[in-house]
């Protein structure tokens, strides 16, 4: 792989993640992976965090360099585990809105009380703190393919300023909605990850609606 696009692609892939899912694991928009994918922007400052969240060496990916993929552990997230020097517990909850209040509830979701353990050098590698993340299973519609009845998420309470292509937890109105945030001719938009474009259309992003949270990692059987 001699180029730069290449090899992001390729840890990419063999992550198995999408373009989408890739930019909230490192922080960026998906059009700035998409740019660097495509050979249009080679983004050098953005490489120490792409190469963080993918768990591959820094100058391999940078400049082709040596092996891709780290000897010490790699920054990933784990399903099972108990808690304790190497990992953090993340507790299941609902989030439960109050009318057109800005309240939102957090009540533990009793249909699943295991909690979710994430590698703490997944945390520290995303600057992420464990006691602002929750965890709750998807079960709206309008995210597919990017989030599926099932899947479940996580999402920091700590990051609630709009950073473009990123997806967020929304009070809108009242309702909980999860969307995608776009900066478009210079106002942010509200997309749902979803075809049906008539069925869930896109919204200004304006004062009826409030940021919950980022989603920040998803955990999914949906291969």
């Amino acid at each position: 792989m001699k180029t730069l696009a290449q090899r992001v692609k390729y840890a990419r892939e063999q992550r198995g993640w999408t373009q989408s899912q890739l930019a909230v694991a490192a922080g960026l928009s998906q059009g700035t992976i998409g740019n660097i994918e495509s050979g249009a922007r080679q983004a050098r400052g953005s490489l120490p965090q792409i190469a963080e969240a993918l768990g591959v060496e820094h100058k391999w990916l940078s400049l082709g360099i040596g092996n891709p993929w780290k000897t010490r552990e790699l920054p990933v997230a784990y399903l099972v585990g108990t808690p304790g020097s190497n990992v953090q517990a993340i507790s299941r909850v609902r989030l439960r809105l109050h009318g057109g209040s800005p309240q939102v509830s957090i009540d533990t979701d009793d249909s699943d009380t295991s909690p979710i353990a994430l590698s703490k050098v997944w945390l520290e590698a995303r600057q992420l703190d464990a006691r602002r993340l929750l965890a709750m299973r998807m079960h709206l519609a309008g995210m597919e393919p990017s989030l599926i009845e099932g899947d479940t998420i996580i999402i920091s309470l700590v990051h609630t300023d709009p950073q473009d292509g990123c997806v967020y937890a929304v009070n809108y109105e009242g309702e909980l909605v999860f969307r995608r945030l776009v900066r478009d001719g210079g106002l942010w938009w509200m997309y749902a990850d979803n075809s049906d474009q008539a069925r869930f259309p896109r919204k200004t992003f304006d004062e009826r609606a409030l940021l919950i949270g980022r989603v920040v990692h998803k955990l999914t059987d949906h291969i």
